[in-house]
């Protein structure tokens, strides 16, 4: 753990000459749950003590861990809501900190607590309402399925207000990731039990249209071993969709000739090759993406091999090598190219997605630029993320249901 100084650098907190505080997001087979620590190096052997850490949610079959998290967040809550906490900062006495606080349908708000007594009551700070009542209602889960060669993926899987069972509309939202082992991709993240809010990014407001969402669906990209993730880059994120498609239709929550994907950079760059290598999809939506891996010859993402080293990968993973195919798919979907038009990104130049919507149109494919005055890679003013959010729901309006 850091804190900034009078000097407005920041250096290691350190209670002790021979100690120092650890904190982390805790990732753990019930999600993220995290934890701050007191580390003491005084001895020959290192001593950990676990100062705080976020509560557990209720106890479930199976969950082995339920009963050693009783040592550090006490009796297990059953009649309240499941809440998910963090540490926001420990301050200067270096016993008082701040933690947040918030559940599925709980605003986050912010508490003082102690850490040495444990009989003081804490102190409210904020009594923030709900920033987004639209969204009230809706249903969050943190969901677990398996792709064919068995990696293990999760979700989180919105459904609307007063669901009534029916097969619905589905916007699959991602943001591909490289692994070099199995075991690390497979990893629960986040937490299910996290307040249910939306950014200007986010797809979850779609979930208040009565459609199913599935966000931060994985695509873990393995390369094991020599093997470098990229080698097989198309195999497995196609590989990841197909199963993410198939765990919501199996559950009948998803129209499947209404799926829908999206994403912003790389996950647009995933977005193009879904729509060319599947025909899962009816629609797309790629957000400040980059479509010719020939433009940035260096390297890109986790790819630390120049052009020159792996020719045959930079084409392979460029979609614009494969708008031919997406042309000739059984369902050709349509997309939906939004970009920045002064993107600083060096992987991500607006010539990407003009050049790309070029290609779109030779082949016949539906599809539509929209180039945001001023805008950077990410969006920032109010006008832009307004725009953006009409030139989405326009694209997608036919399948609403």
């Amino acid at each position: 753990m850091t804190r900034r100084g009078a000097r407005g650098r920041y250096f290691i907190v350190q209670p002790t000459p021979t100690s120092i505080y650890l904190q982390g997001p805790g990732a753990s087979s019930l999600g993220d749950r995290p934890f701050l620590d007191l580390l003491d190096f005084s001895e020959e052997e290192t001593k950990t003590t676990r100062l705080w850490r976020c509560t557990a949610p209720g106890p479930q079959d199976g969950d082995e861990e339920l009963d050693a998290s009783k040592e550090v967040g006490g009796v297990l809550p059953t009649k309240r809501e499941d809440m998910y906490e963090s540490l926001v900062i420990l301050l200067f006495d270096n016993d008082s900190i701040m933690i947040s606080r918030e559940g599925k349908t709980t605003p986050r708000n912010y508490y003082l607590a102690s850490l040495s007594d444990s009989s003081r009551a804490e102190v409210q700070v904020t009594h923030f309402k709900h920033p987004q009542p639209d969204l009230l209602g809706i249903t969050k889960e943190l969901v677990k399925y398996k792709r064919d060669d068995g990696v293990e993926l999760t979700a989180n899987l919105y459904l609307p207000a007063n669901y009534d069972g029916s097969p619905r509309p589905t916007l699959f939202w991602a943001y591909p990731r490289e692994f070099k082992d199995a075991k690390a991709a497979g990893q629960v993240k986040g937490s299910k039990h996290r307040f249910v809010s939306a950014h200007w990014a986010s797809p979850i407001h779609w979930a208040a249209k009565g459609w199913t969402v599935m966000d931060d669906f994985s695509l873990p990209i393995v390369g094991e071993g020599d093997a470098q993730p990229n080698d097989t880059f198309i195999e497995q994120v196609v590989s990841g969709a197909t199963a993410a498609v198939k765990y919501v239709t199996d559950r009948g929550v998803t129209d499947p000739d209404k799926c829908c994907v999206g994403g912003h950079s790389y996950g647009s760059f995933m977005t193009a090759h879904l729509l060319s290598h599947t025909s899962l999809f009816a629609a797309g939506i790629g957000r400040s993406g980059a479509f010719n891996r020939t433009l940035t010859p260096m390297s890109f993402q986790s790819e630390d091999r120049s052009i020159w080293e792996a020719q045959d990968i930079y084409i392979t993973m460029s979609p614009l090598m494969h708008v031919k195919k997406y042309s000739e798919q059984d369902r050709v979907g349509k997309m939906l190219l939004i970009h920045g038009e002064n993107d600083e990104n060096s992987g991500t130049f607006p010539m990407q997605s003009e050049r790309y919507f070029s290609a779109l149109k030779a082949f016949g494919i539906e599809s539509r630029l929209c180039l945001l005055p001023l805008e950077r890679h990410s969006y920032r003013a109010k006008e832009s993320i307004l725009h953006m959010a009409y030139e989405q729901e326009e694209w997608l309006k036919c399948f609403d249901p």
